[in-house]
């Protein structure tokens, strides 16, 4: 990581960092660790490459298989138990190609996955028993291929993830019947958090015939209705394919109150760099 360019070049550093009560779960080039007040053990190597989403609630920690898999073969949802220490599959998912990431819903305490990515592969699962059934709540075009879900008491909000069509974001009930299209945004979302009530998501910079913006954004709404863009950074310019997207991350966001959001822009004019932005 003294290296940025090698660390970007190789997909090498910090990929998530997640609180669980006294303890830390960490994901680093391709491996996973625990920290606690006893110090720091190792969980071991993770299947495929770096997930794009490390979840963590209820005395547990899941992650999504994420590789190329042109093949399609079976890719599955892993979990952690914090008292045994080891990732086992829980669900194992056929005929998609990967896993985008896996949330947990506090409303309703439960867990929903999202899958890619051609039009039969993209779609919004949820589970209310710990991955003991999975139900597909909406799927079958570019835009329902979400990676970040976001919760409210009343709403499931997301963004498309789609190169080849204009991206938006979305809000739908919990049954996936109420579906509403909120802001055209300028590239595919893949990244998005909650603070004190407020909703944020963040674009992409990919190579796309249609979503031609080499600005990566950032997309705010105090209310879950309007939407503002607050935020562009320039794609540096550096290769996409080897040095990576464009792209605004956030921090894993537990317990949900501040009054300051402090985000990351990445592989942009101000790579690496904090920005904060007050509520």
């Amino acid at each position: 990581m003294r290296l940025p360019l090698f660390a970007r070049l190789l997909r090498l550093g910090v990929h998530h960092v997640v609180l669980s009560n006294s303890s830390s779960i960490v994901i680093a080039n391709k491996e996973s660790f625990l920290i606690d007040e006893n110090g720091t053990i190792s969980l071991g190597r993770l299947q495929g490459s770096r997930p794009m989403a490390l979840c963590v609630a209820e005395g547990k920690a899941f992650y999504g298989e994420y590789r190329a898999n042109s093949q399609r073969s079976p890719v599955s949802v892993f979990g952690l138990d914090l008292k045994e220490k080891s990732w086992k599959p829980v669900w194992t998912f056929r005929g998609v190609r990967h896993i985008h990431g896996v949330y947990y819903d506090p409303y309703k305490e439960s867990f929903w996955v999202t899958t890619g990515d051609s039009n039969t592969e993209s779609a919004i699962w949820r589970t209310d028993d710990h991955f003991n059934s999975l139900e597909k709540v909406i799927g079958g075009s570019q835009q329902v291929r979400a990676v970040q879900l976001l919760f409210t008491s009343d709403h499931v909000y997301f963004g498309s993830d789609a190169p080849s069509e204009p991206n938006h974001i979305y809000r739908m009930d919990r049954s996936g019947e109420d579906l509403q299209l909120l802001a055209s945004v300028g590239g595919s979302v893949f990244y998005g958090c909650k603070l004190s009530g407020s909703l944020f998501f963040s674009t992409a910079v990919e190579p796309s015939d249609t979503n031609i913006s080499r600005e990566a954004e950032v997309w705010h709404s105090p209310d879950g209705k309007s939407w503002d863009k607050i935020a562009a950074f320039q794609k540096d310019w550096l290769s996409m394919k080897y040095f990576q997207y464009g792209q605004v991350l956030f921090p894993s966001i537990i317990g949900e109150e501040g009054t300051v959001l402090y985000f990351t822009p990445f592989a942009t004019n101000v790579h690496g760099k904090t920005v904060s932005f007050e509520l």
